[in-house]
């Protein structure tokens, strides 16, 4: 019997010392903004928080040694709740000043597609009654690049509504927030012309009480953002089609300036896979930072200096450019890349066993990659490749791959 209280005392200590080992739940604050964040009921629960930034967000967190636990809330009060420190971080929300004044931002967590939606086509933004929802991403954008705001609403919905109606001339929102209404609410948006924007970036802001206590965190949660990011934002059928075209014009215009078949025999020719995967290993412990003597090489050769000078011509449009063998290494280089052997990914992939198109002009094989976000540059990007063929053959001898400023692009 003596033993029984020792024992106990023991037990609770361990578990004691357990519980405070457990890191605690993150205490996150949303809006509703569908399919991005959807408040569920189930009965007597309260609601809960769904969707796909909410998912990105929670998988990166874990990821960095947190659980979470995410409330929804009009942006106004979540606002609020940030700058009382009542909250650890809220998400997804645009980029300003007075947040970050008071928070820290992560690395983007979504990308929205803004777009102004109109009944009539031929009215302009500068002229047009325009409605945003309050305390939105779009309402700020708005005030800060100064739109009158016409009409102010509590939700998507409203706005659409006031829309039909002819309440208002214009509405700013995501184009999948507005497709999220015409399945959900039945909104009429076939009568609806749209005008693109913006890509706009939204971010988690973590509060400063909680930055301050545990300064680890946001960079292992911007380290594991790009794996918990599930759903990319692909391009739609025009947009699509406008990037094609814009590549073929690039592609010829830097074909006059390079032989990229002349480039492709002047670069480094390594004979086995085994080499070349030793070659990438040093390659990939050194870059981004340096340049190793070979990387440094393929920058010193006449091939890169163009590629170099043919990207800076462009003035942020193109981001990178890579000449890639029929090894799928690097041949010639704009600038430094941070891996060598390039063989094993989608760009190189998809295009070169393709076959030449009967029209040069034309691409026969065209990649095109999902929108990412390109941490060294801070900027999304496509990643767009074609075969390169020799003049007296079929057999694809490399891949030009271009690296494009996705909303620089489209706006062209």
């Amino acid at each position: 019997m003596g033993y029984r209280p020792l024992v106990l005392g023991a037990l609770a200590s361990f578990m004691f010392q357990v519980c405070q080992a457990q890191p605690s739940d993150l205490d996150l604050v949303t809006f509703e903004a569908p399919p991005y964040q959807t408040t569920m009921l189930n009965g007597r629960e309260k609601a809960r928080i769904e969707g796909e930034t909410v998912e990105t967000v929670t998988c990166a967190a874990k990821q960095a040694g947190r659980p979470v636990h995410v409330t929804p809330a009009p942006q106004k009060r979540a606002m609020y709740s940030l700058e009382q420190n009542s909250v650890d971080g809220y998400f997804a929300v645009g980029p300003s000043a007075e947040l970050d004044a008071i928070a820290t931002r992560s690395d983007p967590v979504a990308l929205e597609q803004w777009y102004f939606f109109m009944l009539d086509p031929q009215i302009r933004p500068d002229q047009a009654r325009i409605g945003a929802v309050d305390g939105s991403n779009e309402e700020a954008w708005l005030e800060a690049n100064g739109y009158d705001i016409y009409l102010r609403v509590t939700s998507p919905g409203q706005l659409a509504a006031l829309l039909e109606r002819g309440r208002i001339d214009m509405a700013l929102m995501d184009k999948r927030v507005m497709d999220g209404l015409n399945t959900t609410n039945k909104t009429n948006t076939d009568r609806l012309h749209s005008l693109f924007l913006r890509y706009a970036p939204l971010y988690l802001y973590m509060s400063k009480t909680f930055q301050e206590n545990h300064p680890e965190f946001l960079p292992a949660f911007n380290h594991a953002l790009p794996a918990c990011t599930k759903k990319t934002l692909t391009l739609n059928t025009w947009e699509r089609s406008h990037i094609e075209a814009l590549t073929n014009r690039l592609l010829a215009e830097l074909t006059l300036r390079l032989d990229l078949q002349r480039a492709l025999n002047a670069g480094p020719q390594p004979k086995t896979l085994a080499e070349v995967l030793a070659i990438d290993s040093k390659w990939q412990a050194s870059a981004p930072m340096t340049a190793p003597p070979l990387a440094a090489h393929i920058l010193s050769l006449p091939a890169s200096h163009i590629l170099k000078t043919w990207q800076q011509s462009h003035q942020g449009l193109v981001t990178e450019v890579l000449l890639i063998n029929k090894m799928g290494t690097i041949a010639a280089m704009s600038q430094l890349t941070s891996d060598f052997w390039q063989g094993d990914e989608p760009k190189f992939l998809n295009v070169i066993g393709s076959e030449p198109s009967d029209d040069p002009q034309l691409r026969k094989t065209l990649f095109i990659s999902p929108i990412r976000y390109d941490q060294s540059t801070a900027r999304f990007q496509v990643i767009v490749s074609v075969p390169v063929f020799p003049d007296d053959g079929d057999a694809a001898i490399g891949v030009i791959a271009v690296g494009l400023d996705i909303e620089k692009a489209i706006d062209l």
